[in-house]
């Protein structure tokens, strides 16, 4: 067992009622390592839906390239475009549904994996991710070209 700590931190500026207030924060992670967040669709701060999602997205390539080092695959690169889809239940709460995952991995190479071991690989690192194994709103993974 392992635990993972942050501090969050918030403090009023300006009004504070209930027809609003600022919801910006700080996440601090590590002593050097802290982020701005705040309430969803924020332009300025990431919202916590973009958090789960990061990190399961986060998760998932880091478990893909252990698995991909394994394999002796040389990778170049990983991105992701991960959506997270924040819906309503029947009792009126808000909760995140679905959360799609678009990795696009770049190999290079005389090993270059075909399209079904991709998936393969894709299918184990969503098994082995502890956060998707933490999390119960539906994923999706698109693999892109």
């Amino acid at each position: 067992m392992s635990e993972h700590k942050i501090n969050i931190e918030w403090s009023r500026q300006g009004v504070f009622s209930h027809e609003g207030f600022d919801r910006n924060h700080q996440i601090q992670f590590h002593s050097d390592v802290s982020l701005t967040a705040a309430g969803a669709n924020n332009p300025s701060a990431a919202d916590p839906e973009q958090m789960l999602a990061a990190a399961l997205s986060s998760c998932h390539m880091q478990t893909f390239l252990v698995l991909a080092s394994k394999k002796r695959l040389q990778v170049e690169s990983y991105q992701d475009n991960a959506v997270a889809i924040l819906s309503q239940r029947e009792d009126g709460k808000f909760y995140v549904s679905k959360i799609t995952l678009n990795p696009k991995v770049e190999f290079s190479g005389d090993k270059i994996p075909d399209r079904e071991t991709l998936e393969n690989m894709h299918h184990k690192s969503h098994d082995h991710c502890f956060v998707a194994n933490s999390i119960s709103c539906e994923m999706e993974v698109n693999i892109q070209k």
